[in-house]
């Protein structure tokens, strides 16, 4: 580690008090020659009493100003040192607080990583920073800030956070230059020898997940950029940590546990929306056909098992826009912006069909799908439209499921009153 100008200035003989106290000495011993001068030269009792002034004199000094000069000489410098660390600490606080203020602005882990980013172009002069994190499945160091001139080899290929001796450590670790014998083998192989470095892990959720990654040619880092480097470090790792417990709280609360599909209320927040916009769109309610005959004979746990393989049936056949929801048991509500229900009618029927090759496999016994479609040519009001899509796929229930019926094939199924829907002796 590095010696601060503070330490270099404490190990040095010749600063502040010594050269002080040769002078001093210097002193001492002019006097006592000018003294005994004196003392030759007059043999009488006035030239005794002199020489004894000048000896009393000469032993004051040294017996008590010189250690006294020396006293205050080295409080003088002790004051000092302490200024100086005192600075430090104010300007690391300082720094700590801007940064701290910073990240609580931060409203998404994107936003929290650009102020790190940010806070590593100020922290030094000519240093070259970037940030490696782990990725989903903790196998794998993405790169996820780098600072505008971070590039070739500034940039760590570390590939695993086990092959990055800080994260593997746990603290951080400094490399005056890469051709030091004790030097991290992922600096040595860049062929720079004179490159410094300071790898600081970052801990999320308190595991070391990742690492800021520092370098800079021919100079190695102080104190006070290795500071501000590790608050950096450790700052970001708590407000990235924080930011993606909040968003798994989020997800929790707004999706079904099962098929991780919306559930019911962020179904309805998020259609609620596109009415405020005034947007198009088609509603289609889809349900499992016999499935409590499956829920009984093979058991809840196969029951689960077609249920998400349903879900996953549905959300890979609709657009990336379309809104997917489990709306309560083996019920299922897509709703499609932009489209009419002739398209929703098409499109589920595509999921209609891959559901039949998706159950081929043999690892969940057979089952089908029915539903019914409506749109907002028929009401604004997506609880209307529940209620139509709902009475549709009660006519595929009755002729026949596995089937997909809108406004149009109902009426080749079923009578119907004067507004579109079913007579009432047949709904139920």
């Amino acid at each position: 580690m590095q010696q601060t100008g503070v330490s270099k200035q404490r190990l040095n003989p010749m600063s502040g008090t010594w050269p002080t106290v040769l002078v001093d000495l210097a002193v001492v011993v002019a006097i006592a020659c000018v003294g005994r001068a004196i003392a030759e030269a007059q043999d009488s009792t006035a030239g005794g009493w002199l020489a004894f002034i000048i000896a009393t004199t000469a032993l004051v000094l040294i017996l008590v100003a010189v250690p006294l000069r020396i006293l205050l000489l080295a409080q003088r410098r002790e004051s000092t040192l302490v200024t100086e660390a005192l600075q430090l600490q104010n300007e690391r606080q300082a720094f700590d607080a801007r940064l701290g203020r910073a990240l609580d602005l931060a409203d998404s882990e994107t936003a929290a990583l650009g102020v790190a980013a940010k806070a590593l172009a100020q922290a030094g002069d000519g240093l070259h920073a970037s940030i490696l994190l782990a990725d989903n499945s903790d196998a794998h160091l993405q790169t996820v800030v780098t600072t505008a001139d971070c590039t070739g080899a500034s940039i760590c290929e570390v590939a695993t956070p086990r092959g990055c001796p800080a994260v593997r450590n746990g603290h951080t670790l400094q490399f005056d230059a890469s051709d030091q014998i004790d030097c991290c083998p992922h600096l040595a192989e860049r062929g720079v020898p004179t490159l410094a470095a300071l790898c600081v892990p970052v801990s999320i959720v308190g595991r070391a997940t990742g690492v800021v990654h520092v370098v800079r040619d021919a100079k190695p880092l102080d104190a006070v950029e290795r500071n501000r480097i590790e608050s950096i470090a450790h700052q970001s790792g708590s407000c990235v940590g924080m930011l993606r417990a909040t968003a798994q709280t989020q997800l929790q609360a707004s999706t079904d546990p099962l098929t991780g599909l919306y559930n019911r209320r962020s179904m309805e927040n998020s259609v609620r929306a596109l009415v405020r916009d005034e947007v198009p769109f088609a509603v289609g309610i889809c349900d499992l056909d016999h499935f409590k005959v499956l829920n009984d004979t093979y058991g809840h746990d196969t029951g689960d098992r077609a249920l998400r393989l349903f879900a996953r049936t549905l959300r890979n056949t609709v657009r990336a826009a379309d809104l997917v929801s489990r709306h309560g048991g083996e019920e299922f509500v897509v709703v499609m912006p932009y489209a009419d229900a002739v398209n929703a009618t098409e499109v589920l029927d595509r999921v209609r069909l891959e559901l039949i090759d998706a159950v081929d496999d043999g690892r969940t016994p057979s089952f089908t799908v029915s539903a019914g479609v409506s749109d907002t040519t028929e009401s604004g009001d997506y609880q209307a439209l529940l209620q139509l899509a709902d009475e549709r796929l009660l006519v595929a229930k009755r002729a026949g499921r596995n089937q997909i019926v809108n406004i149009i094939s109902m009426r080749r199924l079923q009578p119907m009153n004067a507004d579109g829907r079913l007579a009432d002796h047949l709904v139920s």
